[in-house]
């Protein structure tokens, strides 16, 4: 009778579909971060953020020509402009690609186990999400430690800065 079960349980892991072993994304909190459902925070493997901090303090527009004629009157002592409303382009992009979607996590043997998670997302249709904030131009390529997809992140983050895309608009 336990063979007979040993044998049914197989063929059901054999047969079932992959997706049965997928998580579900609860939350993105971050342009480079996801909550995922029953694994809890995954960093995405990688890649940086390009979202703009919430406070932003500082000079606006270019620099300020300077003065020729002695008579004209100094600039203001102070000007610029204080951001409050952060611009988190990569947070609203991940939010499209993966929230509420099932995902599937791949860790890499080059980082080994760490505190902080940090792995590949691919949907269920196999689209790797790290991959997609690199050529929509919503991320940077971390380069903070060695990864096994190190140069194909190199490659396309080079695609969309030449391509103008996202953070690479000039």
């Amino acid at each position: 009778m336990s063979v007979l079960r040993t044998m049914i349980a197989a063929l059901v892991i054999a047969f079932a579909p992959t997706a049965a072993w997928a998580q579900r994304v609860t939350k993105v909190p971050d342009g480079d971060t996801v909550v995922v459902d029953g694994v809890g925070k995954v960093h995405l493997l990688g890649i940086k953020s390009a979202d703009e901090p919430t406070l932003h303090v500082g000079p606006s527009g270019p620099p300020p020509e300077p003065r020729r004629d002695p008579s004209t009157p100094p600039p203001p002592a102070v000007s610029g402009h204080i951001g409050l409303t952060p611009a988190r382009p990569s947070r609203d992009f991940l939010r499209k690609l993966a929230l509420g979607k099932n995902v599937r996590i791949e860790y890499d043997p080059l980082v080994g186990t760490s505190s902080e998670r940090g792995a590949y997302l691919f949907l269920e249709d196999g689209t790797l999400i790290n991959a997609e904030m690199l050529k929509a131009g919503r991320a940077r390529i971390d380069l903070n430690r060695e990864f096994v997809r190190e140069q194909e992140f190199k490659r396309l983050e080079e695609e969309a800065r030449s391509n103008s895309l996202g953070i690479w608009i000039r």
